[in-house]
């Protein structure tokens, strides 16, 4: 009998594990796995770890930080982040979450509020590298 119970015990410990991974990965935003990638006016193909946009010159900008976001200006000029970027009620910056894959959003009064602080958005948060 307690062999019996100790192999159902195993069975449903494995069976739970199961369902985590599952909920994980359904929890889990797809493009926060993957790598982007973004032709230029070319047709020339940029890489980056995290997102990737174009600017107002056809260039490509991607995020250097694996859960990064990259966003495109009024002027057309690409910035990027180490977690989400929005823009608040300023409407000329972008602020993004200081921690890789941190979430950001816009309260009621316009401000951003992001995970772990909130910094400026910038081209520096930015690569640029030609797929091979």
């Amino acid at each position: 009998m307690r062999v019996l119970g100790n192999v159902h015990r195993v069975q449903r410990a494995r069976s739970m594990t199961r369902l985590q991974l599952f909920i994980i990965l359904i929890v889990m935003p797809v493009n926060s796995v993957l790598a982007d990638c973004r032709q230029d006016r070319f047709g020339d193909v940029y890489c980056g770890k995290g997102k990737c946009v174009s600017d107002k010159q056809g260039k490509v900008h991607c995020s250097r930080y694996r859960f990064g976001d990259a966003v495109v200006d009024r002027h057309g000029s690409a910035l990027c982040g180490k977690g989400r970027c929005l823009l608040g009620k300023e409407l000329d910056r972008y602020v993004c979450s200081k921690i890789d894959g941190g979430g950001a959003v816009v309260d009621r009064y316009g401000v951003v509020k992001c995970y772990g602080g909130c910094e400026r958005a910038s081209i520096t948060m930015c690569e640029s590298d030609k797929g091979t």
